[in-house]
């Protein structure tokens, strides 16, 4: 006969074995993979109504996967599928697009979050830290802003295979597919909103009125969370040269009528504090190759003139910019931060670094060094 401490003892055993089945049978509540809508693109723009938010979600579509895995692209159905969802949370427009789609929608393969450039301060800083706490975000994918319908540039059909999300990872990673590395990746700039005395700036797309034409060559600045202005390309190359950044920057010398091209280099920022007066100095080496000049032949003597001229033009393009970030008040190269790192009492004084900023006396060496045509050593 059976006592009561050995039932407990039975019952506890066939506990443990249906325990140990589910656990090495994988996690029972997992779907497959074919009821799950995979997530490549996010979006966050402002909801209709004021203090909401209006989210995009958008997934490949199960045939043009299928072509995708077989290597014929995505052609003869529409590759992407998009569905939006309205609320005050996150969390609530994801219910809401939730309940249009029959797959679960996942998130655990976002490689792009894309922001409108409306977007209040709150609503992005809730969007930001909501999306930080989902458990299956991994915060590598790149961000980028724009001031169009968020479905029209996610959507916008690429020649890779015809997946918008593909387009920009692989234009954001190649350092040298762009004049300048633009990419800017979800902790990078989450960080640089927790960090005091350095601003974030975010890659800006528009789609020009040419059909089929994505122009991913401006920067998008802002002063934390609120989006403050847009820099025009060449002010976003200037940007890429105080930043080490650029890559293929060309410049027109109009006194030798000569052209330079792929100018590229470093940047080193120092900031110092003199008895409450704060300087930056920004030192910038630069290579570049001559691609054309009015004369037949170049001289060494030539050559140093191209390299002087070149380096006065790009020194005022440089000052110039960094006096239009003081204006606008926006530190995106964190003269801040290096105060803090390098002064820290200093910058622990000052109560309103924004207000300072502006006060930041900028000065800029730039030194270039041309190459001749087909010279690269």
């Amino acid at each position: 006969m059976m006592t009561f401490a050995s039932i407990g003892r039975l019952w506890a055993k066939i506990v443990t074995l249906l325990v140990i089945g589910l656990t090495l049978g994988g996690c029972w509540d997992n779907r497959p993979v074919d009821y799950r809508a995979l997530i490549f693109t996010i979006g966050f723009s402002p909801g209709p109504k004021p203090g909401e938010l209006k989210m995009l979600f958008q997934f490949p579509t199960p045939p043009a996967m299928a072509q995708y895995s077989k290597g014929s692209g995505a052609s003869g159905s529409s590759p992407v599928g998009n569905v939006t969802g309205e609320g005050p949370s996150v969390a609530r427009c994801f219910n809401a697009a939730q309940a249009q789609v029959s797959r679960d929608l996942y998130l655990g393969q976002i490689q792009i979050v894309a922001v409108s450039t409306k977007l209040s301060a709150p609503l992005f800083y809730s969007s930001l830290n909501s999306l930080d706490r989902t458990g299956a975000f991994d915060k590598t994918p790149f961000m980028f802003a724009t001031a169009q319908s968020l479905k029209k540039v996610a959507s916008f059909p690429t020649t890779q295979n015809n997946f918008p999300s593909l387009y920009y990872v692989d234009l954001f990673s190649c350092m040298h597919c762009q004049t300048d590395s633009l990419g800017v990746r979800f902790w990078q700039f989450a960080s640089d909103v927790a960090t005091p005395g350095v601003d974030p700036y975010l890659p800006q797309v528009s789609l020009a009125s040419k059909p089929n034409h994505v122009l991913v060559n401006r920067v998008a600045l802002y002063r934390h969370l609120t989006y403050v202005s847009t820099l025009n390309p060449q002010n976003t190359m200037t940007l890429g040269i105080l930043k080490g950044l650029a890559h293929k920057v060309s410049l027109f010398l109009p006194r030798q009528q000569a052209t330079l091209r792929a100018i590229h280099g470093s940047s080193r920022l120092q900031v110092q504090d003199r008895h409450g007066h704060i300087s930056a100095m920004f030192h910038v080496v630069l290579s570049s190759t001559l691609e054309g000049i009015g004369t037949q032949t170049e001289t060494a003597a030539q050559l140093a003139l191209l390299s002087h001229e070149g380096s006065e033009i790009l020194a005022r393009r440089c000052l110039t910019l960094l006096e239009k970030t003081q204006k606008l008040d926006v530190d995106p190269f964190g003269v801040g931060r290096n105060l803090d790192w390098h002064h820290p009492e200093s910058f622990l004084a000052i109560k309103h670094w924004h207000k300072e900023y502006p006060k930041v006396h900028m000065t800029v060496h730039v030194q270039l060094k041309i190459h001749k045509m087909g010279d690269l050593k």
